[in-house]
């Protein structure tokens, strides 16, 4: 399945590109409640209980104190709408750049109450795709509905649905009071995440500029590629829709702490919101058909003696296949799936190539395989 942003009549002011402080701040909260899906945040979550903080991907220097016991659990409480299908208010409402927080959060405050009551059933159930919920807070059918849903997924998604359903304007108001208090607590590594998300921002932009929003959308994700006639982008995800950018705006939004995450919004409303994670170190980021071939040229058992064999020392073809029992011929095809998977190095020396296995490939497979698994 796919989700494929059409570009065609598409003004240039339809891509808009900005920083959203909500919407880092929720990713953080997610990679803080989620933390074994975010390799690159887990030591940070982690840090946060322990009151040592300032290890995050947006790291400089300082610590944090730990987050108070209370407002730890109120956030564990609070995370189905920050899951890995967001309430469509926790990212930005509207095509607007580099709003503060405060106004992000007046947004929330000033969705009307069926509206904020039906985003929120939809992340308290899981997602938008079954019944709807547009009339929750007074059809009967679709509260026993929500009720019924949420009550199979977990304890909080069956709390946070009663509360909806009981009082919907004092859970906002107790949502909004929590983000604010989160903010406050996470200041300063959001702080640091600024910067670098500032970075981005102005690099972004530069290359839609440079290079038209088609090509800049396609090098977001490693799954997305651009496609013409009609010009559009194609998102690999786990979910299908259309996007019209030509009606439609978009907004692109930068993250540090979503990694590894590729979020695509696209629920009915006046703008999509895409929110992306940029790599702040040079590397590649991980494809799933990398780490497949990856796993499926290691899961031969000769590559694997092979493997074995350079991973101790660079060796030749031929010292390899006196070690290794197989011809020459063997170990040379063998080599080649190596080399072609990215994870062999060669060293020449005249006529003699040495081959060794290239440690730091291997090593990641399993977290690039996380990563490209929860993109």
């Amino acid at each position: 399945m796919s989700v494929v942003l059409m570009l065609a009549g598409a003004a240039p002011s339809s891509v808009v590109v900005g920083a959203s402080p909500l919407a880092e701040l929720t990713a953080a909260l997610h990679a803080y409640t989620e933390a074994e899906h975010h390799p690159a945040t887990i030591r940070w979550a982690r840090n946060l209980d322990a009151g040592l903080g300032g290890d995050g991907p947006a790291h400089d220097e300082g610590t944090v104190a730990a987050l108070p016991a209370g407002l730890r659990q109120r956030i564990m409480g609070w995370a189905p709408l920050w899951a890995s299908y967001r309430a469509r208010y926790l990212l930005p409402l509207r095509a607007a750049a580099d709003r503060p927080l405060d106004a992000e959060l007046a947004d929330i405050a000033d969705l009307p109450l069926p509206r904020f009551a039906e985003l929120t059933g939809y992340a308290v159930r899981g997602g938008n795709s079954g019944a709807p919920l547009d009339r929750v807070l007074h059809d009967s059918t679709q509260r026993d509905d929500l009720l019924a849903a949420a009550e199979l997924r977990s304890t909080a998604r069956a709390e946070l649905a009663r509360r909806l359903l009981d009082a919907p304007d004092e859970l906002r108001s107790d949502l909004i009071n929590l983000l604010s208090q989160a903010a406050q607590a996470l200041e300063p590594d959001l702080t640091r995440a600024a910067r670098t998300i500032a970075t981005h921002v102005a690099r972004l932009r530069a290359t839609i500029e440079r290079s038209g929003p088609g090509q800049a959308l396609a090098g977001l994700d490693p799954s997305a590629s651009y496609r013409s006639g009609p010009p559009r982008v194609v998102f690999d995800k786990f979910h299908h829709g259309i996007v019209n950018v030509a009606t439609t705006r978009l907004l692109v939004v930068p993250s540090v702490f979503g990694r590894p995450h590729v979020l695509v919004k696209h629920e009915p409303g006046p703008i999509a919101v895409i929110q992306y994670p940029p790599l702040t170190d040079g590397a590649a980021q991980p494809n799933y058909a990398d780490v497949h071939r990856r796993l499926e040229v290691l899961s031969d058992p000769g590559r694997q003696r092979i493997a074995r064999a350079i991973a101790r020392e660079p060796l030749t073809p031929s010292e390899l296949a006196a070690r290794s029992g197989m011809t020459l011929p063997q170990v040379s095809r063998h080599l080649a799936r190596l080399r072609q998977a990215g994870l062999v190095t060669v060293d020449r020396a005249g006529r003699r190539a040495y081959y060794q296995l290239s440690l730091e490939p291997v090593r990641r497979i399993g977290d690039d395989l996380l990563a490209a698994l929860f993109r």
